[in-house]
């Protein structure tokens, strides 16, 4: 986790490092980006180990990525244990490349610069970064970015960005929004650091942002570590199995190991699978678990269960989305609709898998989206169950 508090921070501009603060000690590198395609989204899934949540993002944008790749920094900002709430960043390979010849390093943190200013607006409004050539900003809702935006500074007034920027708010009817913080990063660089300081104070979730190759890399590794021991515990667990099975053959002669074995069995099991609960058969339930993890099986729903799904996003969400036709089958489910704009599309999408994310292999899937006359877009989403 990177301390921006006791790093000697940079700011980049196109081809150019200027420092932040002369009077760092650190030998520690950090750089203040104003990014130019970075994108945020917010996300909610009923889990919260870290692989689980970058490959649940990962299908739900890989139909919006159009080929290009694009680098996925989840940031969780509250976890209980029924769900996890947060946002993740997306920023193309090709923008994260072109910093990194600038600055010549890949493993030293980088922050987007318009988030440093969160505490001048208490979690709630507009911050703007400007400076010599850039104008991006940040529109934050109850502590968390709602919308990352930027412009080169040539092409758009600040005055004409700002209001830009308030009538979005107006049309998502963001009401927490209460003001606007612009800092000129050309003028005022020796107020940054204060800023910062309260900013990570206030908002702890900062600390643990990081668009850096070397964190990319971090997390590479811990999603091999954990695929690689989610392996070895099955077979770890088959092999106790086949254990166990050999000793009921031999009960007769062996009671005594076999009173061991269970035990054993037992142990392995909770070890294993993680478990706390009544083991009663330590054989059937690991086979059951086994199954489960190999995605053995097949989900069946009902006219009766797809319907209940279809109309969870409309109860929760107010997902404003006209439903044309449905196709149907035990395993499948196939939705035409039309909105009034391709978000509307996004949120009910997201919504209609957050439904189905805890079926091992469900998936929700935007086959396509294309204007239709009166200005709005018809969509097909297809519902799949494993």
């Amino acid at each position: 986790m990177p301390n921006y508090e006791n790093l000697k921070l940079f700011r980049l501009l196109t081809d150019e490092i200027k420092q932040v603060d002369n009077n760092s000690k650190s030998q520690q590198n950090a750089y203040l980006v104003p990014f130019r395609m970075l994108s945020v989204s917010g996300f909610k899934f009923p889990f919260s180990n870290p692989a689980k949540i970058r490959e649940a993002i990962k299908l739900q944008t890989i139909t919006y990525s159009g080929g290009t790749p694009i680098q996925i920094f989840p940031v969780q900002v509250n976890k209980s244990p029924k769900e996890t709430l947060g946002f993740s960043f997306f920023l193309p390979d090709s923008e994260l490349a072109e910093f990194e010849k600038v600055t010549e390093d890949t493993s030293s943190p980088i922050f987007p610069a318009p988030l440093a200013l969160a505490s001048s607006v208490d979690g709630n409004g507009i911050t703007v970064w400007t400076d010599e050539t850039n104008i991006c900003s940040v529109i934050w809702r109850k502590g968390v970015p709602e919308l990352y935006r930027w412009h080169a500074k040539r092409e758009s007034a600040l005055e004409s960005e700002i209001n830009w920027l308030e009538k979005y708010c107006e049309s998502k009817e963001i009401e927490e929004k209460n003001e606007v913080f612009i800092f000129d990063a050309e003028n005022e660089m020796e107020n940054l650091l204060p800023i910062l300081k309260n900013s990570l104070t206030s908002f702890p979730w900062l600390k643990e942002v990081n668009l850096s190759r070397g964190a990319i890399n971090s997390v590479m590794i811990l999603e091999r570590f954990v695929r690689f021991t989610s392996k070895a515990a099955i077979w770890l667990t088959i092999f106790g199995i086949i254990f166990v099975a050999g000793s009921w053959l031999n009960y007769s002669k062996i009671s005594d190991a076999l009173e061991n074995t269970r035990s054993s069995s037992e142990k392995l099991y909770r070890e294993v699978f993680d478990s706390t609960g009544r083991i009663n058969d330590a054989v059937n339930q690991a086979q059951t678990k086994i199954k489960e993890l190999k995605g053995s099986g097949t989900t069946v729903k009902t006219l009766g269960d797809v319907l209940s799904d279809l109309g969870f996003p409309f109860n929760t969400n107010s997902i404003k989305v006209t439903i044309d036709s449905m196709s149907y089958s035990n395993d499948s489910a196939t939705i035409e609709g039309s909105a009034d704009d391709n978000v509307i599309i996004q949120n009910f999408r997201s919504s209609l898998f957050d439904t189905v994310a805890s079926i091992e292999g469900a998936s929700v899937t935007q086959n396509s989206v294309s204007n239709i006359p009166g200005g709005r877009f018809r969509f097909t989403i297809t519902i799949k169950w494993r």
